[in-house]
């Protein structure tokens, strides 16, 4: 609709011919694009093909009168809201009231006052625009309601009340009611029983004191869901700034309190489980913690770490094993709920002090408990939850777990440090077997304190190159020829000295630095394998250990030839020995791996044979070059009886499947003598060298043979090259990984 006379289009309807071409004239004259029509019919025509701004309409007409173009006009869709001028001489209210009732907007008396009429055409132009703009602000505000979920309501000082179509719809009212609530009462029957009286309360405070308020409750709707509302309201005031009533506004906030439900049950609750996880357990234990404080009472932290639960998870899947650990939580909140605790006296579990804190470890907050004797008593109800039978795949799998305890305040004065205590106890009781529970004490405090300080250390010694690698060669006990190798990591402490193998390679296994450690001695071999060839010395394969982590990582193979490639070295010149343990935790993927490797060239050893699963169904599925004697066999083998049997058997397997056989641990002739009768000519053990350092093997190297010691004497001569310290404790074999043997 336009304003501007050059852009406002008009049309006259009069069948006065001299009455029309006055007013034609005046309002041309004025600006506007008049179009003129002598009759009803023409004037209707002229509509259906075109749109106006404005209708002046004369009331008596031959054929249609006014009144009835006025109602059909009103009945197009462009006509809706036209403003529509009635000319007429009728001055009688009876006209005037039926001329409204058709429609028109608003009418002009003849006779015409040609002066006043173009002011009259404007203002009803101008009147119409912002009539249009109030109506598409409300259409606005309508819309940006219903998208936010968002409905007004105002109570007037009769205590009538209105509400928005919009808060109809979030109330759910029928679509036939002329309104969702009349009165402030009505609305209020709406809002649930629990949070009614706040409801009123804040409504009550509005209407006597005018105190505004903003509040969110919960609603029950006509078709008897429930719904979150966010409510605000003001009051409203004359221009005298006297209050004449209140009005708000009421969105449906569901949606946004379900997300922001949703956001903080993952920052504080363990998706798996359901259970409080470690930071929202420090927040709610903390307080108990403060009580206790006050009140001068006791309390115990219980860590429980289910045992052996990898197994789980390898054997049934991650999804299996995440069903295990809902079952174990809900056994422990059923233990919570049925107060089976009781009888070891005041002691109580809250569920709230109920969380998991690791892949496979809870804790627990036990309030009012400070003996050992009442701590115990529920240690055995929690270890008798736990290993209730669980039926996975028709199996029924009995767990156990191991349960450290710290006491509050006796072993700590804070809920951070009844943690660490609780952990290291649980570290204890899992070292002492399954099914075990220990409390803390000092001394495991010092114990953890030191792994971490070695902890810390080995990281810097694996960043700063500060291991040695020693090497222990492989013997054809036949002729003494070298006929490979075996490089075995060994750290020297600038402070603690050597440092068992056992002891920092476990460590490594436990902390993650297993895969860094695998990478460095890999480097390093393939370092000393180069610079062997550039010195023009004996060309013999080097096998280093794998641990099981190094099998799981995807980039293992890339690494690999990225190795060979920088070192200018042939794959064959790397043996990588594993367990069987180890391939069996992914047997298909295992596999897999072993045919890449193999394939590349790389030589592939089974390292430890016949102290893990050996199966021989599975054996036969492993695409590997050789096979090692496990040294428990090799002890007693020269004395017959079963453990000669067994390497003689293995001995004889292995040519079968066409491996080389190798026995490690030979430390005396009679060992040796025995399976060289019975066919393994490579040996590997003290009797031919410890493990030695770069230089000393370098010397056996340029010799190329190894005379073996047949007195202690002799022997030792045969690593006199080698420090003491480098040698005390090689030779030591952790079940982990053979990195370090």
């Amino acid at each position: 609709m336009n304003e501007d006379p050059a852009q406002a289009r008009l049309l006259l309807v009069d069948d006065d011919l001299l009455m029309r071409s006055m007013a034609a004239k005046t309002l041309r004259h004025a600006g506007f694009n008049v179009h003129d029509a002598d009759s009803g019919e023409d004037a209707l025509a002229q509509f259906e093909r075109q749109s106006f701004d404005l209708v002046l309409l004369d009331v008596m007409m031959p054929g249609i009168d006014g009144y009835e173009v006025c109602q059909r006009v009103r009945a197009m869709a462009r006509g809706a809201r036209v403003p529509i001028l009635m000319l007429t001489g009728l001055n009688d209210t009876e006209s005037i009231e039926l001329a409204y009732r058709h429609g028109a907007t608003d009418f002009i008396t003849k006779p015409i006052n040609w002066t006043l009429l173009s002011h009259r055409v404007r203002y009803a132009l101008r009147t119409s625009i912002a009539a249009e703009e109030m109506r598409r602000s409300r259409e606005n505000l309508a819309r940006a309601q219903s998208l936010a979920e968002m409905g007004n309501w105002q109570v007037f000082p009769d205590g009538r009340m209105e509400c928005s179509a919009q808060l109809a719809r979030i109330l759910g009212a029928p679509v036939d009611a002329a309104t969702p609530c009349t009165s402030p009462q009505e609305f209020l029957a709406r809002v649930v029983v629990a949070d009614r009286e706040r409801v009123a309360g804040a409504r009550a405070q509005l209407a006597q004191e005018g105190t505004p308020y903003q509040i969110e409750f919960q609603i029950e709707r006509f078709d008897a869901t429930v719904r979150t509302v966010f409510e605000q309201a003001t009051p409203i005031l004359n221009d005298n700034a006297q209050r004449i009533g209140h009005e708000g506004i009421t969105q449906d906030i569901t949606e946004r309190v379900q997300a922001r439900e949703r956001i903080r049950q993952l920052a504080h609750y363990d998706e798996t489980t359901g259970l409080p996880n470690r930071q929202f357990f420090a927040e709610l234990a903390g307080p108990a913690i403060e009580r206790a404080r006050q009140g001068g009472s006791g309390c115990a932290v219980l860590h429980v770490d289910v045992d052996r639960f990898k197994g789980v998870n390898d054997a049934f899947g991650r999804a299996r094993g995440d069903a295990v650990l809902q079952t174990l939580a809900e056994r422990l909140r059923s233990w919570i709920r049925s107060s089976d605790h009781s009888p070891v006296g005041r002691a109580r579990v809250d569920l709230d002090m109920l969380a998991r804190v690791g892949g496979n470890a809870f804790i627990l907050l036990v309030a009012d408990v400070a003996q050992q004797e009442q701590a115990a008593m529920l240690v055995h109800r929690v270890l008798k939850a736990i290993a209730q039978p669980i039926l996975m795949e028709s199996q029924s799998l009995v767990l156990t777990a191991s349960v450290g305890i710290a006491f509050f305040p006796d072993d700590a004065a804070n809920l951070a440090g009844l943690i660490r205590c609780a952990e290291q106890a649980a570290y204890a009781a899992k070292s002492a077997g399954r099914a075990q529970h220990r409390f803390f004490n000092e001394q495991m405090n010092t114990h953890a304190a030191s792994r971490l300080l070695i902890e810390a250390d080995l990281r810097r010694a694996i960043e700063h190159n500060d291991l040695r690698l020693h090497f222990q060669p492989k013997v054809d006990a036949a002729s003494g020829a070298i006929v490979g190798a075996e490089a075995l990591v060994r750290w020297q402490h600038q402070e603690r000295g050597l440092v068992p193998p056992d002891e920092f390679i476990a460590l490594a296994e436990e902390t993650g630095l297993i895969l860094p450690l695998t990478d460095w001695v890999l480097e390093s071999a393939c370092r000393s394998l180069r610079a062997w060839a550039d010195a023009g010395l004996q060309q013999v394969p080097l096998s280093v250990n794998l641990a099981a982590s190094s099998l799981a990582d995807i980039t293992l193979v890339a690494k690999l030839d990225a190795l060979m490639q920088r070192h200018g070295l042939a794959s064959g010149s790397l043996t990588l020995e594993m367990t069987e343990t180890m391939l069996m935790r992914d047997m298909e993927s295992g596999v897999t791996l072993l045919e890449t490797l193999r394939a590349r060239g790389y030589r592939l050893s089974l390292d430890d044979f016949g102290t893990g699963y050996s199966s021989l169904s599975y054996l036969k599925c492993f695409p590997m070059d050789e096979l090692k004697i496990d040294r428990a066999f090799i002890s007693e083998a020269a004395r017959g009886g079963r453990d000669g049997a067994l390497a003689v058997a293995i001995i004889t397997l292995g040519r079968e499947l066409g491996l080389q056989v190798v026995a490690e641990g030979v430390e005396t002739p009679g060992q040796s003598a025995f399976l060289l009768r019975h066919g393994c000519n490579v040996q590997q053990g003290y009797l031919f060298s410890r493990p030695v350092p770069g230089n000393a093997f370098e010397q056996m190297l340029r010799q190329r043979r190894i005379v073996p010691a047949h007195a202690g004497s002799a022997a030792v001569a045969l690593r006199a090259d080698a420090p003491l310290a480098d040698v005390s404790g090689a030779g030591c074999k952790t079940n982990r990984t053979a990195s370090g043997r």
